[in-house]
């Protein structure tokens, strides 16, 4: 399995809020994090892309998800301008784009494109930090962790 595919056809809209700390974003834009990972059973493959995962995100993931190894495909740190302001678009992969957008506060909307289509819209406030995860075919899973900064 080549990191560099990604999910779709059996996206499976999970969302969980992990008890990671972040701290609260004091006024003007909102920094935030994405992190597209890759979860899986296999060592890692010989992809000098592929990165560790935190260990604190890993415990998190593990205590919730079965697989054994967490790869980091993309980490992308960017801000969202305050409501109205349109949202920002932020490109993980070749497959994959996130669309967050402040709705006011606490309330942040985030949209998951899969190859340019809409896969899911999420509305919640993400205090600490927002998971996004599907399986895929191949027995393995992707997640898109979005935290606060």
């Amino acid at each position: 399995m080549r990191a560099d595919l990604f999910f779709v056809p059996l996206f499976l809209g999970l969302v969980f809020t992990l008890g990671i700390e972040s701290a609260e974003p004091k006024g003007g834009d909102r920094k935030f994090e994405a992190q597209l990972i890759w979860g899986t059973d296999k060592e890692k493959p010989d992809d000098p892309k592929l990165k560790k995962v935190d260990p604190e995100l890993v415990a998190g993931l593990q205590k919730i998800f079965r697989w054994a190894h967490y790869y980091q495909v993309t980490n992308v740190t960017f801000v969202v301008p305050l409501k109205p302001k349109p949202g920002t678009r932020v490109k993980l992969s070749d497959k994959c784009d996130i669309e967050v957008s402040d709705k006011g506060k606490p309330m942040t909307e985030v949209k998951l494109f899969g190859e340019e289509k809409l896969v899911r819209t999420i509305n919640q406030a993400i205090p600490q930090c927002l998971v996004i995860g599907g399986d895929v075919p191949n027995q393995t899973a992707w997640f898109v962790v979005l935290t606060p900064k």
